[in-house]
């Protein structure tokens, strides 16, 4: 059985590790040593180390599983530890900024980096937050141009099946981060402004009345502006000139609505409506087919 090393027993490492159960031996590293007994008895790994290096050592695939910058940090801090020939990957939603620093890093020392980033995840964070279908029915999509050598990432494709995801090559790590502006990190900043136009009163009474007139609808749209502003501060400020690009795209569509809206152009504003439903159920069918 192949070993898989788990660097950050978060939410998205601790759930890689048990939706790996039984299909590859689970090896896991944390800096904090509450954070790896957490992921032992949550049966998200079957040994956790306290250093490292040891974890590298031991690993056939190893998967950081930190966000964008303590990846890199890693990789530059770890450069020596990882053995000639070692499959590494990773799960950040910024592919450039990591491909480019594996390529630095790690390609010089016979390290095999191949990036990927699962499209899933949810507004919580830390091991206990993990289960074990987050990856289920998700697309991963994984780097496989520029230095990625073909065998790691077939590895790491095999990996992520396991999973239960499904691998989605992509060759320019350039094309991938404009890609996720516009389905990821647009929708958490417009989640924020949304949360915030609603809620945010003048008076506490005002806020009151709101909160009361806030149901699942609200929950439904508002619900990842719970997720952690310092992670998206990072990577909005990695890929702000795709977040831009994106941003001016929504805005188009959001002043179209308000333009029909004032004009009264309703007949309209029902089939601008009624694209967006037809291209959500097309959506949904997509994901639905493979389940």
């Amino acid at each position: 059985m192949l070993s898989v090393g788990i660097v950050g027993l978060g939410l998205l490492g601790g759930s890689l590790g048990m939706a790996l159960k039984g299909s590859y031996h689970r090896i896991g590293w944390g800096r904090r040593e509450d954070n790896r007994s957490a992921a032992l008895e949550l049966d998200a790994v079957d040994e956790v180390c306290a250093d490292a290096a040891v974890l590298l050592q031991k690993a056939d695939i190893t998967v950081l599983a930190i966000p964008v910058q303590a990846t890199i940090d890693f990789m530059a801090e770890h450069a020596k530890d990882f053995p000639k020939g070692a499959v590494v990957t990773d799960v950040g939603s910024l592919k450039g900024e990591i491909c480019r620093a594996a390529d630095r890093i790690l390609l010089p020392r016979g390290v095999r980096f191949a990036g990927s980033h699962p499209m899933a995840g949810t507004e919580k964070h830390g091991v206990g937050a993990a289960f074990p279908t987050l990856y289920s029915n998700a697309d991963i999509f994984i780097l496989k141009g520029g230095s990625a050598d073909p065998e790691a990432v077939s590895m790491i494709a095999d990996m992520w099946s396991a999973a239960g995801g499904f691998p989605k090559y992509l060759t320019d790590a350039n094309d991938h981060d404009a890609l996720v502006a516009r389905t990821s990190h647009v929708l958490h900043i417009v989640a924020s402004a949304l949360t915030s136009g609603i809620l945010d009163a003048k008076t506490p009474e005002e806020q009151s009345n709101r909160f009361a007139g806030c149901a699942t609808g609200f929950r439904d749209s508002c619900r990842i502006a719970a997720s952690t502003p310092s992670m998206w501060r990072e990577i909005t400020e990695k890929n702000a000139s795709a977040v831009l690009k994106a941003m001016d795209e929504f805005e188009a569509r959001y002043f179209t609505l308000r333009r029909l809206i004032e004009e009264g152009r309703f007949d309209e504003f029902q089939e601008e409506f009624a694209r967006g439903k037809e291209l959500r159920d097309k959506w949904m069918a997509y994901k639905n087919d493979r389940s």
